[in-house]
C-alpha cells in the first residue's frame, strides 16, 4: 500500500487526497499514524503530502486541486497556461466546479458554471482541465481584446482550436449578457469562413526573439525585389552588409510539406540575388529562441 501511494503521488508532486488514500486500502488511523511519526504531512483539508518536495506552481495547483474535489476543474487564466497559449504564463490558480459544490479552502480562485459539460473536459497528466475551445471561450470574459485575439490566432496556428471550431462552440453556448461574448464574437467576425491568420503573430515574436539576443531590428514586410510582378514579400530582412532574408513559418506540418517547393524556390532566388535567406518554424519561436539568435548571430559575423 505504502508503494501504491508513493508511487500515486510522485505523479502528484508529492500528494495526495485521503480519498485516494482509502481507495488504495490505507483507513484514517494508517494517515493519523504516519503524520504522527513525520512520515507525511497535512497539506490542506483531506490533503498529505510526502516531506521533501520543493515549493512549485504545479504543486501549488495540484494540493488546490486535491483539497477541492472529484469535481474540480482545471479553467481559466490557469487552463490557458497549461494548454500554453500565448500571453497566459503560470501564474493564477483557478478552478471551477458545478453551482452548489462549494469548496472555499483559500488555496486558489473558485468559478462555479452550470454550463460545463463532460465534452468541455480533458484530462493532461492527471488533472481535469477545461479543453482549448472552452477555455478560449471561457478566458473571453477576462483577457482583454488584443490579448485574447492573440490567444484565438494562437490556438488556430498550432492547431490546438481551429477558428471554424471556436466560431461553433461560440454560436452553441452564447448568450445574452455573458461577459465576453461581444469580444469574443467582434475577434471571430474579423476572422470568418476561409481566413488565414496573419503572420502577425509570429512577426512580433520573432522581431522580440532577435531584439531580447541583443540583434537589431529587422525592416518586416519587406517587398522581394525580383518577384515584385506577383507581390511576394519576405517577413524580415536585415539590408545591410549581411543581406538575411527571414522568414517565420506558423503552418501546419502537411501544409508545409504542400509549399515545400514553393518555400525551396524561393529561397534559391534570393541566393541568386544575393541574399541569405532563414526559415524559422513556430516550434522554434516560440519554445526555442536561442537556437534563433544564435543562427542569425553567427550569419551577421560570417
Amino acid at each position: 500500500m505504502l508503494a501504491a501511494i508513493t508511487k500515486l503521488s510522485s505523479r502528484q508532486y508529492g500528494l495526495f487526497s485521503r480519498g485516494q488514500a482509502a481507495d488504495l486500502g490505507i483507513d484514517d488511523c494508517m494517515l493519523w499514524r504516519a503524520l504522527t511519526s513525520g512520515r507525511i504531512t497535512s497539506e490542506a483539508g483531506g490533503v498529505y503530502g510526502f516531506p521533501g518536495w520543493p515549493d512549485s506552481w504545479y504543486r501549488r495547483l495540484w494540493r488546490a486541486y486535491l483539497a477541492t474535489g472529484p469535481h474540480a476543474v482545471v479553467s481559466f487564466e490557469t487552463a490557458a497556461a497549461i494548454h500554453q497559449l500565448t500571453g497566459f504564463p503560470r501564474g493564477r490558480i483557478v478552478l471551477t466546479t458545478p453551482h452548489g459544490d462549494h469548496h472555499w479552502h483559500g488555496l486558489c480562485e473558485m468559478r462555479q458554471r452550470t454550463d460545463l459539460s463532460p465534452g468541455h473536459i480533458t484530462v493532461i497528466e492527471g488533472l481535469r482541465v477545461t479543453t482549448p475551445v472552452r477555455t478560449l471561450f471561457d478566458i473571453s470574459a477576462m483577457a482583454g481584446p488584443q490579448r485574447l485575439a492573440v490567444a484565438v490566432e494562437d490556438a488556430h496556428i498550432t492547431g490546438q482550436c481551429p477558428l471554424e471550431v471556436l466560431q461553433q462552440f461560440y454560436d452553441e453556448l452564447r448568450r445574452p449578457g455573458k461577459r465576453g461574448m461581444k469580444k469574443l464574437g467582434h475577434i471571430l467576425a474579423e476572422r470568418g469562413p476561409g481566413y488565414v491568420p496573419p503572420q502577425s503573430w509570429l512577426q512580433r515574436r520573432l522581431v522580440n526573439v532577435l531584439v531580447a539576443g541583443g540583434l537589431p531590428k529587422p525592416k518586416l514586410e519587406v517587398q522581394l525585389p525580383w518577384r515584385a510582378e506577383r507581390e511576394s514579400r519576405a517577413d524580415a530582412l536585415y539590408d545591410d552588409y549581411s543581406r538575411i532574408l527571414i522568414e517565420s513559418d506558423g503552418r501546419r506540418w502537411h501544409v508545409r510539406v504542400d509549399q515545400m517547393a514553393e518555400d525551396r524556390r524561393r529561397d534559391r532566388e534570393a541566393q541568386n540575388h544575393g541574399y541569405r535567406p532563414y526559415r524559422f518554424v513556430y516550434q522554434e519561436l516560440r519554445y526555442d529562441p536561442e537556437i534563433v539568435v544564435e543562427t542569425i548571430r553567427d550569419a551577421r559575423a560570417a
